[in-house]
């Protein structure tokens, strides 16, 4: 019996030889389909890189070379295993042969122990193929992970984009309102101007009264002195009455036409009063259009900021308008202007004609001046002739006629004097109707002139009065409108605390659920290669094993459900509920043992050694999927982590372009408010002490108190729309780390 126990094995280690080789060239060609295998999941990463990002090919190619190096470790525990399995494979083959051979054994109790052990190996198998589905469903569960991350890469370009556009749209804006402010400074500049030159034009119109009314004075006494002298030598008119009545005739022709002239200035000043009024209505018409415009647009801005995009067109051609609209205006207002120099050119000829008119009215009381000289000197020749009549009278012969001619002379001179006297009383008539219109006239230019000016006057101070109201309200609302947005800005960024908070517990919270599955990546890769626990095989497969043992598959299945646990939550209850019915199926196969005629139903070497294969490539693969996994995420937490620092940036950013003033000039000017040596107080000082008389306030202050606070309005308005633009923006990048979060926790269950 001895001798023929040593000779078997002899016989045996033929054809294990013979099974050797072949399993070495399935070896090679299981080792070439694993190598093949590498290589395509190698090219199907280098693709899912590519398309993700194109940028990261360094980190790619790193990946890639982790990746090899990491399956060419599992090459030898592949070996191993597959050792292991033919081992148990050449056990059986054995003991087949010895039943063969010694066919006088009684082989009952050998076929049951071998039976429970293909009992035990289906039971391994069923255990790895639960273990292969779980793999495949959270290797596709990690790929749409993969496509997701990569949708969300997409969306936050096109975000990020349009960003850039808002962005671009509101510098844009802020430059045309800086032009707006601009240009309406310049108009309020203008305006000041025009009042300077009325005050002057006021003050010249004074100097000129007081002129016209010392002017006056002397032509009053030149008057009475030239009425004296008329009525000294009125016996002398009688001869020169036609002559009179000629230039009395002339004098009212000249009378009409300078009532004409009067009458056509009058109307003349009043058409030019209008035309100043239409003048001064056209140029605050563009400034009533502007602030409308303005309105319309802060309105438009505060109620349609998600829709601004649309509405930009639109706004551009409202502009285009306006400023087409203040084009035209512009050029109404210079042909009024035109038209206010002819009316200035007429009134400096009519102020000619009347010039030249005076100077004929000089030149004629200059004529009859010298026939009243002329007068004087024929009233001389006449006393000479009465002479020599007294002298005639001496004849006798003569007396009678003399004395005649004597009660003549006293009734002509009687009638001479009456006829005087008529023409006394007449003249002096004409003198006062005269003075009265003369004075008139001038009553009337200078009271329309004054009542003009006092109009104008009027209507800069209630302009003035108005616009220091429209500023203080304007000044309320805008204190309102920055405590309200000072309120949202600290929601927000309470808010952005809060979420940066629980980003970061997400943050923890995946860094965690990482650490497990590198835990039990390890412990799965231990479990492979480290001792497992002995189970009750046969005599035979004992001696084929060799030694070495094997897992116990409950606690194999175990592990795989823990980890597959701690990967997804949702799965576990299948995966433990598909084991439990696992592991009651293997127990009524161990309770019940087979028959001989299941023994056929059990599958060949090959099938069991490609699942083996199939198994081991599966493990390789998925950890190359968490490997890459793991290096995304880290890639993804620090492209996060730089857009919340740009997002500081952005928020701590000094948005300062000039026109404002810093925070540290806003600093000092408190502090000199509370020592009481500002500017404002300065001005109110030194007009307090200098006018100590007059309590009212005077012109050239209030429109230097108008100027700081015009400044103070421009700067606080810039500094709101600066401070407005950059809520707006945190706003957004906020909205877009809460969908990020959102989405993150979205995928993380």
């Amino acid at each position: 019996m001895e001798s023929a126990q040593a000779t078997q094995p002899a016989e045996v280690e033929s054809p294990d030889i013979m099974e050797n080789g072949d399993s070495g060239r399935d070896l090679n060609h299981i080792e070439v389909k694993s190598n093949e295998d590498v290589e395509l999941k190698a090219d199907f990463i280098d693709q899912q890189l590519e398309e993700s990002d194109a940028k990261s090919d360094q980190d790619g190619t790193k990946m890639e070379e982790e990746l090899k190096a990491a399956v060419l470790e599992q090459v030898p525990l592949e070996e191993g295993e597959l050792t292991l399995r033919f081992k148990d494979l050449q056990a059986q083959e054995k003991e087949e042969d010895e039943l063969q051979t010694n066919p006088s054994k009684p082989p009952q109790n050998d076929i049951l122990s071998h039976v429970h052990c293909l009992a035990q190996l289906e039971e391994q198998r069923r255990n790895y193929e639960q273990q292969l589905d779980q793999l495949r469903t959270s290797n596709n569960q990690k790929d749409n992970m993969i496509t997701l991350i990569q949708r969300e890469n997409a969306i936050l370009g096109k975000e990020k984009q349009a960003c850039r556009k808002e962005m671009d749209m509101a510098n844009k804006e802020k430059e045309a309102t800086v032009i707006k402010f601009a240009m309406k400074e310049k108009l309020l500049i203008d305006a000041k101007k025009e009042k300077e030159a009325v005050e002057k034009q006021l003050a010249e119109a004074k100097k000129e009264v007081k002129n016209v009314s010392t002017r006056f004075q002397a032509v009053n006494e030149e008057k009475s002195r030239m009425t004296y002298i008329i009525d000294e030598k009125s016996n002398e008119i009688r001869k020169y009455q036609r002559e009179f009545e000629k230039y009395k005739i002339e004098m009212g022709h000249l009378e009409s036409k300078l009532k004409y002239h009067i009458n056509k200035l009058n109307i003349e000043t009043e058409a030019k009063a209008v035309v100043e009024r239409k003048l001064e209505e056209e140029k605050n018409a563009p400034n009533k259009l502007e602030e409308k415009a303005n309105e319309k647009l802060k309105m438009e801005f505060e109620a349609n900021t998600i829709l601004l995009k649309h509405e930009i067109t639109s706004k551009t051609e409202a502009l285009d308008k306006v400023t087409k609209e203040q084009q035209r205006l512009s050029d109404a207002n210079k042909e009024l202007q035109q038209q206010l120099q002819d009316i200035h050119s007429a009134h400096n000829q009519l102020t000619q004609e009347f010039d030249r008119l005076r100077e004929l009215h000089n030149s004629v009381e200059a004529s009859y001046s010298d026939e009243l000289l002329n007068s004087a000197k024929l009233r001389g020749q006449l006393d000479e002739l009465q002479l020599l009549r007294t002298q005639n009278t001496l004849n006798e012969e003569k007396l009678a006629d003399q004395q005649k001619r004597i009660q003549q002379l006293e009734a002509l001179v009687q009638e001479n004097d009456l006829d005087m006297e008529q023409l006394k009383v007449k003249k002096q008539e004409l003198l006062t109707i005269n003075k009265e219109m003369s004075l008139e006239a001038e009553n009337k230019l200078l009271k329309q002139e004054k009542l003009g000016y006092d109009s104008k006057y009027n209507q800069m101070e209630h302009q003035l009065s108005l616009e220091a109201t429209e500023k203080s309200e304007e000044r309320l609302l805008l204190a309102k409108h920055l405590s309200e947005k000072t309120k949202l800005y600290e929601l927000t960024k309470q808010k952005l605390e809060d979420v940066q908070g629980d980003y970061e517990a997400i943050q923890h919270k995946h860094a965690t659920v990482v650490k497990e599955l590198h835990r039990e990546l390890s412990k799965f890769k231990r479990g492979i290669t480290d001792s497992k626990v002995p189970i009750s095989y046969c005599s035979n497969c004992q001696q084929a094993i060799n030694g070495y043992p094997t897992e116990n598959p409950q606690q194999r299945s175990h592990s795989r459900s823990s980890s597959h646990g701690s990967l997804h939550s949702g799965s576990r209850r299948a995966s433990e509920s598909s084991e439990s019915e696992t592991v009651a199926s293997s127990a009524t196969t161990v309770q019940q043992p087979p028959p001989q005629q299941d023994l056929q139903a059990v599958p060949s070497k090959k099938v069991l050694v490609e699942r083996i294969l199939r198994l081991q490539q599966a493990t390789a693969r998925q950890t190359e999927r968490i490997e890459f996994l793991e290096n995304h995420t880290a890639a993804l937490v620090a492209e996060v982590q730089k857009k919340s620092k740009v997002v500081q940036h952005y928020m701590l950013r000094d948005q300062t372009a000039g026109a404002l003033t810093t925070s540290r000039s806003d600093q000092n000017k408190s502090e000199l408010v509370k020592y009481g040596n500002g500017i404002m107080a300065a001005i109110y000082g030194g007009s307090s002490k200098a006018s100590g008389e007059s309590k009212a306030m005077s012109l050239e202050l209030s429109l230097e108190i108008n100027k700081k606070l015009q400044a103070v309005l421009e700067d606080t308005l810039l500094k709101n729309i600066t401070l407005k633009e950059n809520l707006d923006v945190l706003g957004l990048e906020v909205d877009n780390l809460t969908r990020k979060l959102r989405s993150l926790e979205v995928n993380g269950k």
